[in-house]
């Protein structure tokens, strides 16, 4: 794998952008929109000594009649995960 080439503000919030909209497609996929009623996501990124660390906080409101269970939530985060991999490795690699 090539080095993360180094990346300015504009990069940093492009990136938490794109992996706002991957992670929002992923869990709109997996689960059925129809059961959730508020979706909140926290993205922190992190770069330090070209090291880019991103975390994210996924807050989901369900629908009282939902069946909705963590382990969908946890593959969907993952899921994004992979995307956003892809996305980092075409977009910001040297």
């Amino acid at each position: 794998m090539s080095k993360l080439k180094v990346l300015s503000q504009d990069d940093l919030a492009r990136i938490s952008d794109e992996f706002g909209e991957i992670l929002e497609n992923e869990v709109s996929k997996s689960l059925p929109s129809k059961e959730i009623e508020d979706l909140d996501l926290d993205i922190v990124l992190s770069y330090d000594d070209g090291q880019l660390d991103v975390d994210v906080d996924v807050g989901v409101s369900f629908d009282e009649l939902s069946e909705i269970n963590q382990e969908q939530i946890a593959n969907a985060i993952d899921e994004a995960y992979l995307r956003f991999d892809s996305y980092i490795d075409e977009n910001f690699r040297e």
